[in-house]
């Protein structure tokens, strides 16, 4: 479902990732891990192209995404092309981004009706279900200010499920919230990978949570991959002495 292939990215004349290769098939999940400043993030952007690459290939499902290819060179499309790309590709960010002047409702309904076109009555039945597959039956009509931040992500994930994506990428989702609000979301992120039939990509520092669902995980570093495997392999038995200095620090 995912293909990165190589892919470099430069902040002006610093290089943040590096030749990064990587393959999601379709209904995994991939959870990955590593230091602050380690490319994760960065990573996960390039992938639905709010960051555009220096070098390399990304493509979902089969599609280059950012891009298109003639006569061997890249050329990057137009934002309202890239838009429509993202259309397949869900994301949920550290902050939940809420529209703070539309209900929980409105905030799920509104990109089905003015993004694919869908019918009002549609899209808000579609929302009132995500919203009660989330755990929020009966918010329907609360505001974000009304709602806490754990309730507020969960929305924004309900948001993102919307739009029916092929692939959902999570950068981060529990790290802006109240460590008593991190396993509400953490639960509903479980149902979603436990159901299967969407790929997911997650950025987390949530190691249980990673060993649980995951059916990998990627350590990176420096803006490299060090280490691919299993939760139990690269968790529990890590071959790269950086993956085990970390997981030292952050497990103990």
């Amino acid at each position: 479902m995912i293909t990165i292939d190589a892919v470099d990215k430069y902040y002006g004349h610093t290089q943040v990732l590096h030749e990064v290769d990587l393959q999601v098939a379709e209904g995994e999940t991939v959870c990955i891990i590593g230091p602050s400043g380690s490319g994760k993030s960065t990573l996960l952007r390039c992938i639905n192209h709010l960051e555009e690459i220096g070098a390399g290939r990304i493509r979902v499902a089969d599609h280059l995404v950012g891009y298109r290819e003639h006569n061997g060179r890249l050329h990057e499309l137009r934002e309202n092309e890239a838009c429509r790309q993202r259309v397949d590709i869900g994301m949920v960010f550290q902050h939940f981004n809420l529209f703070p002047h539309m209900t929980a409702l409105e905030n799920v309904a509104f990109a089905p009706v003015r993004v694919k076109g869908k019918s009002r009555q549609w899209a808000r039945t579609y929302a009132k279900e995500l919203l009660g597959r989330v755990g929020l039956a009966g918010k329907e009509d609360s505001y974000p200010s009304k709602l806490s931040g754990g309730q507020q992500q969960r929305v924004a994930i309900a948001r993102a499920l919307a739009m029916q994506p092929q692939v959902m990428l999570f950068d981060e989702p529990t790290s802006a919230l109240d460590p008593e609000l991190v396993g509400e979301v953490l639960a509903v992120m479980k149902d979603l990978a436990r159901t299967g039939g969407i790929t997911m990509v997650v950025v987390t520092h949530e190691m249980g949570f990673a060993r649980e669902v995951a059916d990998r995980v990627v350590f990176m570093d420096a803006g490299r991959i060090v280490e691919v495997g299993t939760p139990a392999q690269v968790l529990d038995a890590p071959v790269h002495d950086r993956t085990k200095a970390f997981l030292s620090a952050v497990l103990h």
